[in-house]
């Protein structure tokens, strides 16, 4: 019985499915090529011109190598591969819908700030506001209360306690749902507001969320009167939007109150499973109108995926409070091309290490990152800031771990200090600077999130709440192991793994 169900399993499907198309192609490709001296010729011909398509192309370089490996072994095979997986392509009839989405949910977060008030306001800071606001097209806003959450389970109190006060609508969008007591504790109260009259919508990530959710769980939910749709339903055919995951953590209710940070629908994210020891993951709670953002980019990705337009003046044209002596917060969406035209998730970090003066701390599950990072975390060090990269000690992928030690040693030549956080798995994506500047969001220090992924995060400038993340990052430091020469070594093979690896990195 247990056989069966494996066999069955929808994973499993899947992957046999992808494998078989490449088997088929191969064996198409080889005995063509063998026995047709056309499709010998036409097959160069496309190699070349794939080829040639590469180089021209303005990307980093980090993106072209695997592919040019993968041609320069396997020309005609490499070059199918990179038609079939390399880019996403965008349908002309999804582009018109996805511009009207934007164009309609921009009328309510794109209000011309006076650039002479931010520039007294920011000071030095302005710049990283001026580039979110060219790329984004939103702004950010002043007068906001911000609250910080510097472990899972206070998060989770503070928002089942939003949700049973919601009384319009309840916005959740998340990379994983599993189900768990996280899970049942959120589902109860869901319905409960259902009953009330209030719009429930959910969005999750059908690859995220594999085989921790049964196959019909949005159709489950929609019986029940919950709007839930699952980003890029997984099919056995080879695609490179699978490569394109939705890895937000959004939740927005009533269009008052808002949260993202690393937290997923999963009992480790609050620590009732420690398969990795203490699971470290923060959030962000907002109240004010930097609401209005992270509720536009929920709508954005819920309507390209359900493939309609909402009524958004229902949802962006709230009144919202004032909250005094507060600071500046901006949150803003980052995500692949060529929905997304910048890297505005890896800039927006490039940008704050750039600024710093004093100081750059940072927590990240995974460290691989590509040459203009390390530059400039390489640079910063060596210029004199104070930079340091809190990362796990216990992996929950061995590959990856390997990989994100792999970086350490470059990095430390140059200054720059590296902490295992000994207690656990560390899972919050943070940046602190200078005590003026801060990033809670899901964006981590890997290609998936900088390059791949749907992400999004909260620029935080000169609130009171940087005093709660600066003591945070205190406490981790005091518990985490500092990486030196004598405590991290690798052997050759490791070594000589990694850096086999590291030429496949942007596809990991």
């Amino acid at each position: 019985m247990k056989f069966l169900k494996l066999l069955f399993n929808k994973v499993i499907i899947i992957v046999l499915a992808f494998l078989l198309q490449l088997a088929l192609l191969g064996v198409v490709l080889v005995y063509a090529n063998e026995y047709f001296v056309v499709f010998r010729i036409l097959s160069i011909l496309l190699a070349i011109s794939c080829f040639l398509s590469l180089i021209s192309k303005k990307e980093c370089p980090e993106f072209k190598v695997p592919w040019l490996v993968l041609m320069f072994a396997f020309p005609v095979f490499g070059a199918i591969i990179y038609i079939m997986c390399s880019k996403p392509r965008i349908r002309k009839k999804d582009k018109k819908r996805l511009n009207k989405i934007i164009e309609e949910t921009n009328k309510f977060t794109k209000i011309e700030d006076d650039d002479k008030i931010l520039k007294r306001e920011l000071k030095n800071n302005f710049g990283l506001v001026k580039y979110l606001k060219n790329t984004t097209k939103m702004q950010g806003y002043f007068a906001n209360n911000l609250k910080y959450f510097n472990v899972g389970e206070k998060f989770f109190e503070d928002l089942l306690i939003e949700l049973k006060n919601a009384k319009k609508f309840i916005f959740l969008e998340f990379f994983i749902i599993n189900h768990s007591h996280m899970w049942d504790r959120i589902y109860e109260i869901l319905l409960e507001k259902v009953k009330q009259g209030v719009e429930v919508r959910i969005l999750y990530d059908d690859m995220g969320s594999l085989g921790k959710v049964e196959n019909n769980f949005f159709k489950k939910l929609q019986k029940q009167g919950i709007n839930c749709i699952r980003f890029n339903p997984l099919k056995p055919i080879m695609t490179a939007i699978y490569n394109n995951r939705d890895h937000r953590k959004i939740m927005v209710i009533d269009g008052n109150i808002a949260y993202t940070g690393g937290i997923n629908i999963s009992d480790e994210y609050i620590n009732l499973n420690k398969r990795l020891g203490h699971w470290k993951d923060t959030a962000i709670k907002i109240e004010g109108e930097g609401v209005k953002n992270l509720c536009a980019l929920f709508l954005q990705s819920f309507d390209m995926t359900a493939k309609k337009v909402s009524n958004y003046d229902t949802y962006l044209n709230t009144e919202n409070k004032v909250f005094e002596n507060s600071g500046y917060v901006f949150p803003f969406g980052d995500g692949p091309k060529p929905y997304y035209k910048e890297q505005i998730g890896e800039n927006n970090y490039i940008n704050i290490i750039n600024n710093a003066k004093k100081y750059v701390y940072i927590t990240t599950p995974y460290l691989i990152i590509d040459h203009n990072m390390t530059t400039a975390l390489r640079n910063a060090s060596l210029r004199g800031v104070d930079v340091r990269i809190v990362t796990p000690h216990k992996p929950d992928k061995k590959l990856v771990f390997n990989m994100t030690r792999s970086n350490y040693e470059y990095l430390m030549e140059a200054g720059v200090k590296i902490f295992e956080y000994t207690p656990g798995f560390v899972h919050a994506k943070m940046f602190l600077c200078d005590n003026q500047v801060a990033v809670v969001g899901t964006i981590n220090l890997d290609y998936r999130s900088l390059v791949h992924h749907y992400e999004c995060g909260v620029l935080i400038i000169k609130d009171k709440c940087l005093v709660d993340i600066k003591k945070d990052f205190e406490n981790i430091f005091m518990v985490s192991q500092k990486i030196d020469k004598k405590a991290f070594k690798m052997n050759r093979f490791q070594i000589m793994l990694n850096n086999i690896l590291s030429l496949f990195s942007t596809m990991l």
